[in-house]
């Protein structure tokens, strides 16, 4: 296995933060092949929060940027008209006979996710293909992205991917009709 320098594993480690902030410092050492140790030091060292912190921070930014509290999760980061993040906890609650989360709960993410990205007053959901990938499960954290492909007239195509450990388990196309 080839030793990256520590230089050049800090530029990657940041950028890799920055493409993926919800990404754990497990996930790091793995895929840098390194120590838990090595990477909290490098991202002390590059001033780099830890995951809770840089979860709480983007929070608190969306929530101060959007008005709506009927996304099924945690809105995490809404860009109105491009992009949304939404995270969510898999619980007792929701799920079936088998212990796996139902999917009425994925779609509700999505969905929800969806509208609060389109910000739009009155709206439907037209169409919408869905993929149910792979089985969630209590204690499973759930990161959707929401993201805006285009709009023709009234009508608005998006995507949503819902991920646990960066795997796919949900995606979701969705024609979004305003009612305006």
């Amino acid at each position: 296995m080839v030793r990256i320098a520590r230089e050049k594993r800090h530029a990657l480690l940041s950028r890799r933060i920055e493409e993926n902030p919800f990404i754990n410092d497990e996930e790091l050492a793995e895929e840098f092949s390194v120590s838990v140790a090595t990477i909290r030091l490098d991202r002390m060292a590059l001033g780099i929060p830890e995951l809770r912190m840089r979860i709480k921070k983007r929070a608190e930014a969306a929530q101060a940027q959007q008005h709506r509290t009927d996304v099924m999760g945690d809105l995490i980061e809404c860009n109105v008209g491009k992009d949304a993040i939404s995270i969510m906890m898999a619980t007792e609650d929701m799920v079936d006979a088998a212990h796996v989360v139902q999917s009425r709960y994925l779609y509700a993410q999505a969905d929800s996710l969806t509208k609060a990205v389109l910000n739009l007053p009155v709206c439907i959901i037209a169409v919408a293909n869905l993929k149910y990938k792979q089985p969630v499960t209590v204690g499973d954290r759930l990161v959707a992205r929401a993201e805006v492909i285009r709009q023709r007239d009234q009508k608005y195509y998006v995507w949503v991917k819902i991920r646990k450990n960066a795997k796919e388990v949900f995606r979701a196309k969705f024609i979004v009709e305003s009612l305006e």
